[in-house]
């Protein structure tokens, strides 16, 4: 696009974003102005090509549309407010250059030069060409591996007239945003900063003096001891070099656009929190746009407690091994934040994945994982064990609620519950619905699988509730009477109430004749809807013969003596995975 020029520079009315990315397959993804993009998804989705290639798209213009290898990004829309002498008064209030007229920026990270001259050709020739070596000045790109040596040790310049070439040349020029850099290293690694002035190198180290900094005309020889007896922040380990390294270019330079490739990168779950909090604030704070991509629900919960304006963009591989996106709705996920029993769970860990299954309890969960690792090699999975999260859904009646969470945001969901879940026409119609299925392709099937269990029955006598319990319970006697024990009790007691009881215990043998019939058509069904139910009945029918029947020691018991290997835990499993 071509801008007029205005002879009378404002800085204030300069400003340049991103506003929407186009992709091969078509799908168009808004991109806010001033906030966060977080791009999340499984291993292996594209995340870190789609920043490399919209950061192409950004350097180069159209002509970068023949550069990527396979192409996933086609277009990137940009805005630029403003003429360039306006972009030129920005640079000169925010990057470094040398002194008088027609003078020259410098890229604080590398000291590569950019005359002003070249900033309003640039500008001038319009955005579809792309920024060129003028993204230098713009544009931050931060991976993994070159933030470490971010805030690397610098020489002094020569003249203190001299620009900044480096982001410490900006920490020696400016205390405040030297105490801004101090404050998050406070706050992330409880450690202060102190920048070493008097070194041939300026560099950060780790720590405080003891001694009191004196006048730069009057340094003393206890404090220069003081001083290089402070650890080098390049000697620190990789998470406190790469997150100062990261942000040390943030902090010092306002760049109007940033792309960062997993910032939680080395760094501890309580640390990746704390910097997606930190990167919110910055691009609120200072009205820039960030673009990132994560692997870190940690770095994804810090962003939603920002109050930054939060886009996600979730990318998958499709069958076809094409990369496909959506983009959230961030009410949903808000609403996922501000619920206090999906916050604390790991429901959002499900952005990360393939699929996330649904299971009952949390010894539901450890067990088909592992039975899903055992069965790897030989069921054909259409994607590696840990692309699967297990998820409790803390009962059957939990798993509606969480299915429409994990649907809203795009994630592909299974659910498993115990085959009981048949005793209660509305449960299992909520569950698929949840799953955004049609009950009415169920409905017929339902009600002749299960018309004799709905028939009334004879009245159990008490003596008939006791053998059962005695049957369940004998040889624990000197157990505590725990809440999970006292769920076993009270679900021995509803069983002999219920004829649905049989189908805990002998599973869709519990089917006889036309119903029996029915069950397999119902069963297949919902198979395919992604409700896999339990065939045996429920989770220790999968182990029937240990001395251990329920309660907390069935799990290692039945691991131990390799039930999760067994076929029937090996069709549950594949059943689950292929559901998705």
């Amino acid at each position: 696009m071509g801008i007029s020029t205005n002879p009378d520079g404002n800085s204030d009315g300069f400003s340049i974003s991103i506003t929407g990315v186009e992709l091969a397959t078509g799908v168009h993804l808004g991109i806010p102005r001033s906030g966060v993009t977080a791009v999340v998804g499984p291993n292996n989705s594209g995340k870190t090509t789609f920043l490399r290639q919209v950061k192409q798209h950004v350097a180069q213009g159209v002509e970068a549309a023949k550069l990527g290898h396979p192409p996933l990004v086609n277009r990137v829309e940009m805005d630029m407010t403003g003429t360039p002498d306006d972009a030129v008064a920005w640079l000169k209030a925010h990057a470094p250059m040398t002194e008088g007229e027609g003078g020259t920026f410098f890229h604080p990270l590398n000291g590569t030069a950019f005359h002003e001259i070249a900033v309003r050709q640039t500008l001038q020739a319009g955005l579809s060409r792309g920024m060129g070596d003028l993204q230098n000045l713009l544009v931050f790109y931060g991976d993994a591996w070159g933030r470490l040596q971010g805030a690397q040790a610098t020489e002094q310049r020569n003249s203190i007239s001299d620009p900044a070439t480096s982001p410490l040349h900006l920490l020696q020029d400016d205390h405040e945003i030297f105490e801004e850099l101090n404050q998050i290293s406070l706050n992330v690694f409880r450690r202060p900063l102190t920048l070493d002035r008097l070194s041939k190198n300026v560099n950060l180290r780790v720590g405080q003096t003891d001694v009191p900094a004196p006048s730069i005309d009057r340094i003393t020889k206890e404090y220069l001891n003081a001083l290089s007896s402070l650890p080098q922040l390049m000697m620190q380990g990789d998470g406190m070099r790469s997150l100062i390294g990261l942000l040390a270019p943030l902090v010092t330079s306002t760049y109007p656009i940033v792309f960062i490739d997993e910032p939680e990168a080395f760094l501890h779950p309580p640390q990746a929190a704390a910097v997606g909090k930190i990167l919110g604030e910055q691009a609120r704070l200072k009205g820039i746009q960030i673009i990132l991509a994560t692997h870190d629900r940690n770095l994804l919960a810090g962003l939603l407690e920002s109050e930054a304006n939060v886009s996600i963009v979730r990318l998958d591989r499709s069958t076809g091994d094409e990369t496909v996106a959506r983009q959230l709705d961030l009410d949903d996920l808000r609403n996922i934040w501000n619920d206090p029993v999906l916050r604390y769970s790991n429901v959002l860990d499900g952005l990360f994945h393939r699929l996330v299954v649904l299971a009952e309890g949390d010894r539901d969960c450890r067990f088909y994982s592992a039975a899903l690792e055992a069965a790897a090699s030989e069921i054909q999975l259409p994607f590696p064990p840990g692309d699967v999260l297990f998820v409790p859904s803390g009962g059957k009646a939990g798993m509606p609620r969480l299915a429409r969470v994990l649907r809203s945001v795009d994630v592909p969901v299974a659910v498993s519950p115990d085959l009981d879940v048949l005793n209660n026409r509305e449960t299992i119609k909520a569950i698929v619905d949840s799953l955004g299925k049609d009950w009415r392709d169920v409905d017929q099937d339902y009600a002749l699988a299960t018309v004799s269990f709905r028939q009334s029955r004879d009245k159990v006598t008490i003596g008939q509730v006791l053998s059962a319990l005695n049957g369940i319970f004998s040889g624990r006697e000197g157990e505590v009477f725990t809440s999970e024990v006292k769920r076993d009790f009270s679900a021995q007691i509803r069983s002999k109430e219920s004829p649905w009881s049989s189908l805990k215990d002998y599973g869709e043998l519990a089917f006889r004749g036309q119903s029996a019939q029915a069950a397999e058509r119902l069963l297949a069904k919902l198979d395919a809807m992604g409700i896999v139910a339990v065939r045996v009945g429920e989770l220790e029918r999968f182990a029937p013969t240990l001395g251990v029947a329920k309660g907390a020691a069935w799990l290692p018991a039945a691991i131990e003596a390799g039930a999760h290997k067994g076929v029937a835990a090996r069709r549950h499993v594949a059943a689950l995975a292929n559901s998705g």
